[in-house]
């Protein structure tokens, strides 16, 4: 163009990379714009140079779709939760999504992030049926790196070292213990202002000054340094401590003329932010195909991985037993209580146990593939899989002592020591057999795959415990004494079986109108010979609109533009393995004065159980747009699981026996995804920016029946609530189960919202909707309101109102500080029943999950960042240290909240109970307005309620890495054909309103390993 041109001709070239990209889906590979299901992809790049311990929590944010959450930060048990569109099934084994690597089943934590090429997530039903029973959830297709022909043998190496610490927001406890004492007093006060606290003036006094004194200093009547006099501790600082953790892999991949391989092996270094709970990994992989013939290749994909843990007590609910009146370890020793309250110390709990569990696994393919004819291949692959659980644990001495008194208290005597080893063997085969045919002609592709599996699966296990030891020093389970009888017990022997048979077919005309057919049909040694099979088909289509001739014309605006429709039928199985027949347990029984053994139904039998099944339909589009610069990914779903697998309650009077499995329930997921992709080059800075979107409306559609609840008025004109909830739905704790609502919704209590008034106009008639505006009873208005409520009678002089059973006064549950609850039905029982229970439209479940992903290179430079989280879903917290403080689920020696003075309501208890005028209004000592009850509350009349429900939505910054690659010129010279190095950090930023410590993990987190945040180092060389 010059500045005599007219006419401006611009001609994009097709994007012809982006078009070819091959996926894997089931049982082979397809171009990606050839596909007709929802399939998602991950490829190294995401994966690569992340100092993540376990792959699993690598997932996070990457496609829309799938929600990865990890429960916990210990070594370990650190791999993330994954759900594929919501929770399909009641049956938490279930859950998750069917993981193959490298065509066989297996576990994602086994995998090690620097030998996979690629990751495929079929979300449908259409891409996962190939998949049969087993991919009901969803399947995860992990691919691992091999040898590509004509490559030059490459030896690379990646190392990362991190900084590792706690996460987010440490969740604190009370640590002054001065407070700690005057808060320990006022639960006891509150409930009886005569009562005598645990801690004397004089106590709390000594200790606030100590805390005032030079620390190192000696002055208090101990002999001591004042911090052992006087310690302030604070337990989640002196438990979770800064760590360095590593992560090194070397691989050696190439091919000659006829094989490729790729050799591999990785060690992990992770010792944890609590001591004695760290882990050690080492994995090794062989990936080898050799071309025997031109008609014959045969490969194995082996890999191995040892990984061992230290075995500290990781239970965590020895959170709650502690005070800040404890040094935690000094001069070798542990501490206690110095004020002697406890002899409880975290530390030494975590360090109490010795030994090691290790876990060996094993997983290898063997395969041949033969071209028989053209376009004619087959294909038969065998892998074996074993994995040993070995536990070895030991009783430590773990001495303690008063570092005030200097008193002893020793750790376990070699009498009550005790030693225990456990094995846990797993194993399973699978046999796989397939033929694929694909031939084109003409404007026809055809391709037809037909195939058949088999599967067995094993457990078995055996564990003992021996008490006593002849030196604590020689832990060995065979020097035991068995100064007790051992303890025997372990994994009973378990089995089962599937046999598969399984197609598809896929044709194409003019690569333009896509059509996909797949059926599966299982047989599963799980249900009983009649039930046994079933078949699960799915059918999809796709219309690519941009290989029109009329779009000729629009080339330059849409790039891609197709058309996607499926429906498809996936099957789920039942968590045990002999659910269909009825179980016996041993009973001891009398007779004629004798007692003998016998045997007891323990489940009924349903030898008509049959598979779960799930119904996916589909409708999705896949658009680019300006040379695939810019694409959208948008797909409506709707999967309902019918027959959903559950035990349901029996009656009583059935005894002890369990109610048989029966095909139950069936629920409804249903739900948009999005996924929007930017992408471009401006000279020499090159960048990528993708958002994802998912928003899910889980119902269950089909239960036990319709929920029925009101009033009704009998011949004689008397009016009753009834309710059929016992017969329709299941509550447990503080969800409920039932048809047309949420999975598990929370199911609560409601506080009373009153509008201040005692009586109605008159005067005399208390007023119901009067009281306290937000349920708790702060002043002596409130408290009025509730004695008129109480105190009214009707015409017959009979009890109108009644609160929770509870009764007035300051030991009990209608005082200065309880909580009264909302009468929702309106019979004038508040908070009486389940009748003022309501749903509250949330669960644990998230509608919304997204992710944003935003990568740039420039010169050598480069910058990878990853967002990820939910949102729309709800946890409830009640917990010690944090909201309840209630007179029996507070003790000595226990957590109290941080900062409990002001939370919690408090008013004078002697004024409040000896003074008729008195009101807490009026008393510049109280806090009124504190958003939790008094210290001290009474247990009995709390009500699970929405006011200890919390929105847990979140946004992490899960990763953010920056990298420099040298310039060849620079390192060729050194025989390095790449050389990167880079910075990173893992769970970097949270932002979120959650008052837990990490809504990631789910509830409160009080009394779990918190997720670590990482910061690295590290370099990638290739030689």
């Amino acid at each position: 163009m010059t500045s005599t041109t007219n006419n401006l001709s611009i001609k994009l070239a097709e994007d012809t990379e982006t078009l070819d990209e091959v996926v894997v889906v089931g049982y082979g590979v397809q171009k990606k714009v050839n596909l007709t299901g929802a399939v998602a992809t991950v490829s190294a790049g995401k994966l690569e140079s992340r100092a993540t311990t376990n792959l699993s929590s690598s997932l996070s944010g990457l496609v829309s779709g799938v929600s990865v959450n990890q429960g916990s930060g210990k070594p370990g048990s650190d791999g993330a939760n994954i759900r594929i569109r919501g929770i399909g099934t009641f049956n938490s084994s279930y859950l998750s999504p069917l993981v193959i690597v490298d065509g066989s089943e297996a576990s994602i934590s086994s995998v090690n992030s620097d030998d996979v090429e690629s990751i495929s997530f079929l979300k449908d039903a259409a891409s996962a049926a190939i998949y049969g029973s087993r991919g009901a959830n969803g399947v995860i297709l992990i691919t691992t790196k091999k040898g590509k022909k004509g490559q030059a043998p490459k030896i690379t190496y990646s190392g990362i070292i991190s900084n590792t610490k706690m996460s987010g927001k440490a969740f604190r406890f009370e640590d002054n213990y001065a407070e700690y004492m005057e808060m320990a007093n006022r639960w006891a006060t509150n409930r009886n202002y005569q009562a005598a606290g645990k801690y004397t003036q004089a106590d709390i006094d000594e200790w606030r000054e100590g805390l005032a004194k030079d620390p190192n200093g000696m002055d208090n009547p101990y002999g001591v340094p004042n911090y052992l006099a006087y310690p302030s501790t604070q337990w989640v600082d002196e438990l979770f401590l800064s760590t360095t953790s590593q992560k090194h892999n070397v691989s050696v991949v190439g091919s000659s003329e006829n094989t490729n391989y790729l050799l591999s092996f990785g060690y992990l270094d992770n010792p944890g932010t609590l001591k004695n709970t760290g882990l050690k990994n080492y994995s090794g992989r062989i990936n080898i195909e050799t071309q025997i013939t031109k008609f014959l290749k045969v490969g194995t994909q082996t890999y191995a991985t040892f990984q061992t843990r230290e075995p500290g007590n990781t239970s965590f609910t020895y959170m709650y037993q502690n005070t800040p009146a404890v040094t935690p370890y000094h001069d070798g020793k542990y501490g206690v209580s110095v004020d002697g309250a406890s002899t409880s110390n975290l530390l030494a709990d975590v360090m109490s146990r010795g030994g090691s569990y290790d876990d060996t696994r094993l997983n290898t393919t063997w395969y041949a593939k033969v071209n028989i004819l053209d376009g004619l291949t087959a294909e038969a692959r065998f892998n074996y899989q074993t994995l040993f659980n070995e536990t070895a644990t030991y009783s430590r001495k773990v001495d303690k002592q008063n570092f005030r008194t200097g008193e002893i208290i020793p750790g376990v005597s070699s009498s009550t020591a005790t030693t225990s080893r456990a094995t846990t063997r797993y194993q399973n085969h699978t046999n796989t057999a397939t033929i694929n045919y694909a031939k084109t002609f003409g404007k026809h592709d055809i391709s037809i795959l037909l195939g058949t599996e088999q599967y067995y699966w094993n457990v078995k296990g055996f564990s003992a415990t021996r008490t006593g030891l002849l030196d604590l020093d020689l832990p060995d389970f065979t020097a035991a004494l068995d100064l007790l009888d051992p303890t025997l017990g372990g994994t009973a022997e378990q089995d089962y079986g599937v046999i598969s048979y399984f197609g598809r077919l896929n044709y194409a005309y003019k690569n333009r109108y896509l059509l996909e057919a797949n059926f599966r049909r299982d047989g599963s040694s799980r249900f009983g010979p009649d039930s046994r099979w079933g078949t699960f088909p799915s059918f999809s289509a796709a219309w690519r609109i941009s290989e029109e001739p009329f779009m000729e014309k629009m080339k330059g605006i849409f790039s891609n533009l197709k058309l996607r429709a499926s429906y498809g039928k996936l099957g789920n199985t039942t968590s045990g393995y002999y659910e269909w027949q009825a179980t016996y347990g041993s009973v001891n029984y009398s007779f004629d004065g004798n007692v003998y053994d016998g045997l007891r139904q323990g489940k009924i039998a349903n030898p008509n159980l049959h598979w779960e099944s799930s119904e996916s339909v589909d409708i999705g589009i896949d658009a680019g747009f300006l040379n695939n610069r810019l694409s959208l990914e948008a797909d409506y779903y709707s999967r309902t699981t019918k027959g959903i697998l559950a035990s349901p309650s029996v009656y009583m009077t059935m005894g002890t026996v369990s109610a048989p499995t029966t095909n139950t329930s069936n629920m409804r997921n249903q739900g948009m995804e999005f996924t929007l992709r930017w992408t471009d080059r401006i000279k020499d800075f090159e960048y990528s920016i993708s958002a994802n979107f998912t928003y899910n409306k889980n119902r269950i559609v089909k239960y036990k029946g319709k929920y029925k609840e009101g009033w009704v008025t009998d011949e004689n004109g008397n009016r009753s609530f009834v309710t059929n909830r016992g017969d329709v739905a299941d509550v447990s704790g503080n969800t409920i189960r039932v048809e047309d609502h949420m999975f598990d919704e929370y199911y609560l209590w409601e506080r009373h919202q009153g509008n201040g008034n005692i009586y109605l106009a008159d005067g005399v008639t208390p007023d119901p909707n009067g009281g306290p505006r937000d349920g708790m009873i702060r002043t002596k208005a409130d408290l009025d309101w509730v004695r008129a409520m109480l105190a009214y009678r009707d015409a017959s002089g009979n009890k109108v109102y009644d609160f929770n059973g509870q009764s007035i006064g300051q030991g009990q549950g209608l005082w200065y500080g309880e909580l009264v609850y909302a009468d929702l039905n309106g019979d004038g029982m508040y908070g009486t029943n389940n009748n003022d229970r309501f749903f509250t439209g949330k669960s644990t479940t998230p509608k919304y999950t997204y992710g944003l992903n935003i990568s740039a290179a420039w010169k050598g430079i480069d910058l990878n960042m990853t967002w990820a989280g939910n949102a729309g879903m709800y946890y409830y917290i009640f917990e010690r240290g944090f909201n309840n403080m209630s007179e029996k689920s507070w003790q000595e020696g226990t957590i109290i909240a941080r900062n409990a003075r002001n939370i919690f309501y408090y008013s004078n208890p002697e004024a409040a109970a000896t003074d008729p005028s008195y009101d807490p209004a009026n008393d510049p000592t109280a806090n009124i307005n504190a958003p939790y009850p008094r210290i001290g509350n009474t247990e009995t009349a709390y009500r699970a309620n929405t006011g200890n429900l919390y929105n847990a939505s979140y946004i992490k910054l899960k990763t953010l890495q920056i990298g420099y690659t040298f310039p060849k010129s620079w390192t060729t010279k050194a025989a390095i054909s790449n050389l990167r190095v880079f910075v990173s950090g893992e769970n970097l930023l949270t932002i979120t309103n959650f008052p837990g410590v990490d809504p990631e993990m789910g509830g409160g987190g009080f009394t779990s390993y918190p997720i670590p945040r990482m910061f690295s180092g590290g370099v990638n060389i290739t030689f």
